[in-house]
C-alpha cells in the first residue's frame, strides 16, 4: 500500500497506525522525531534519516529513550545514505518519507522510488502536497493503462535490480539546484 497524505499531524496519526509490533521502520525527513515518538514502541528498528542540525539533536535524545532507533543525519537523495542503512538492514516493512509539506514533489517522489526500490516496503507513507495536489487534478484518458495493483509499498515494476545500476540512476541528482546556494535566472 502506498499512501499519500498533506496534513502533518494526520500523516503522524496514518504512519503510527501503520507500523505494527516488529516491523522495521525507515522514515525519510523525521525533523524532531514526532512521527517516531508515536510508533517507536512498536518497532524492532527504526531507522532515520535528516540532514537537519536539529533533528540530529533530538535524535540524540530519542535515542536515549528507544534503543531500537538508529539515525543517519546525510542526505536521503545520495546513494552513499541508502549504503549506510543497508548496512543496518536489509529489510523495511514501512517507509515513511516526509521531505516537506509541498515544495519539490519531483524530487520527494525519486527520494521515494529510490528507497522503495531498494527496501521493497509492504507500506509506504508519504506526505506532500504537491504530488497530492498533482494526482487530485490528474484524469487518466489512456485506458491501456493498468489500473489494478498489488498491494505492496513500491512500484515492483519500476523496482532496482542492483545497487550498482541504483547508483547510476542516482548520478541525476547531482543536477538538482542545490537549494542551499543562490538560484540564478537563466540556469544553474
Amino acid at each position: 500500500m502506498i499512501a499519500l497524505l498533506y496534513e502533518v499531524s494526520k500523516y503522524r496519526d496514518f504512519l503510527a497506525k501503520k507500523v505494527k509490533q516488529g516491523d522495521v521502520v525507515i522514515e525519510i525527513g523525521p525533523h524532531v522525531g514526532a512521527a517516531a515518538r508515536l510508533y517507536l514502541n512498536k518497532a524492532s528498528l527504526a531507522v532515520l534519516i535528516d540532514k537537519g542540525e536539529q533533528s540530529e539533536d533530538a535524535m540524540k535524545k530519542l535515542s536515549e529513550t528507544y534503543e531500537n532507533l538508529r539515525f543517519i543525519r546525510a542526505d536521503a537523495r545520495r546513494f552513499g545514505t541508502v549504503d549506510s542503512v543497508r548496512k543496518l538492514t536489509r529489510d523495511c516493512d514501512v517507509l515513511a518519507v516526509d521531505m516537506g509539506g509541498g515544495r519539490f514533489p519531483d524530487t520527494v517522489f525519486k527520494v521515494w522510488a529510490l528507497w522503495s526500490g531498494v527496501f521493497q516496503p509492504r507500506h509506504s507513507v508519504i506526505r506532500n502536497r504537491g504530488l497530492a495536489e498533482f494526482l487530485q487534478k490528474t484524469k487518466i484518458e489512456d485506458d491501456s493503462l493498468r489500473r489494478d495493483f498489488p498491494e505492496d509499498g513500491w512500484l515492483s515494476v519500476w523496482g532496482r535490480a542492483t545497487p550498482s545500476k541504483l547508483h547510476e540512476q542516482m548520478e541525476e541528482f547531482r543536477f538538482y539546484i542545490d537549494l542551499d546556494k543562490p538560484w540564478k535566472r537563466g540556469g544553474i
